[in-house]
């Protein structure tokens, strides 16, 4: 049995899986480190995705689906990773050489936690992850993820090592096409026993794409709200103890998506989505959002119309 099941899914980017491909197989490890599978999922893919990867085809297990989405994808993986762990790799993402040293040294020295969590580093081109170096570990560790709530960093499920019996437990990813389908899964893990956030060293370079079509303005908004309703379903752990935690992180992510929204010309798509979080606002308040937001969006959409 491996000790990590590397999963990656891809939809029609040959080229860039093969660079994320060809960042995992760089990896600096010992020979006891070195314990790893690599399972991609081809998402139905239409371009020549499959031709490439039959040039790694004694180092990469293969699976095919028609197209799903990045969650079904996933689940896919999920359903043949061997692994104790699983790690996620996006296909237009980049490891450094250190990325698994750094998942296996954080898993041993904080006992098997069920969740390790690291830190990104964004870029456009390659060549700006350049200047990126390796720093000693420097990691804080929680009796699980809502316990984590109040602190200040970027979540991701792209940027995970999960283990592979907590992620089955929990039913991994949904299958809804929508973004922040990393969050419901974060959510859903949230009493799991053990969560490490490694701040240092930065784990993966996160590509960023320019601009936002209209279908991700509206993934963004449906994923917010799948989100939320799920809470008040009560489809997330921690019951009544553990409410405040999760709203504290729920309503972070939607106060963010409400502002993108607006700046990129959806406002109705905003208001909505502060109209659905206001129960939760009064529960968590956060009084400069609620009542600065209305009249910032109006301001904002206003600026915007000007400026056409």
């Amino acid at each position: 049995m491996p000790f990590f099941s590397i999963i990656i899914p891809t939809y029609n980017r040959a080229r860039l899986l093969q660079d994320a491909l060809e960042s995992v197989f760089a990896q600096e490890l010992t020979d006891s480190e070195v314990d790893y599978e690599v399972v991609v999922v081809d998402d139905g893919s239409t371009d020549d995705t499959r031709e490439m990867l039959a040039r790694y085809s004694e180092r990469v297990r293969v699976l095919r689906q028609e197209n799903q989405g990045q969650g079904a994808a996933r689940n896919l993986g999920i359903q043949h990773a061997t692994g104790q762990y699983v790690v996620f790799l996006d296909s237009d993402d980049l490891w450094f050489p250190w990325t698994l040293a750094t998942y296996r040294q954080a898993i041993d020295m904080y006992g098997g936690p069920s969740v390790v969590m690291g830190s990104q580093a964004p870029f456009q081109r390659p060549e700006e992850l350049a200047g990126v170096r390796r720093e000693s570990l420097r990691a804080h560790a929680f009796t699980d993820y809502l316990a984590s709530a109040e602190e200040p960093f970027v979540r991701t499920a792209c940027v995970i090592a999960v283990r592979t019996e907590a992620l089955r437990r929990v039913g991994g990813f949904t299958a809804k096409r929508i973004n922040s389908e990393d969050h419901d899964l974060l959510y859903r893990l949230g009493t799991e026993r053990g969560f490490v956030w490694v701040e240092a060293p930065r784990v993966m370079g996160y590509r960023q794409h320019g601009g936002s079509s209209s279908k991700e303005l509206e993934r963004s908004y449906e994923g917010q709200c799948y989100l939320l309703e799920q809470e008040q379903l009560g489809h997330y752990p921690g019951a009544a103890a553990r409410r405040r935690e999760r709203l504290t992180l729920l309503l972070h992510g939607a106060r963010h998506v409400t502002r993108w929204l607006t700046e990129r010309g959806r406002p109705d798509l905003a208001l909505d989505l502060y109209r659905r979080s206001l129960r939760g606002h009064l529960v968590v308040p956060r009084w400069r959002y609620l009542l600065g937001f209305p009249p910032w969006m109006v301001a904002s959409s206003a600026l915007r119309q000007l400026r056409r």
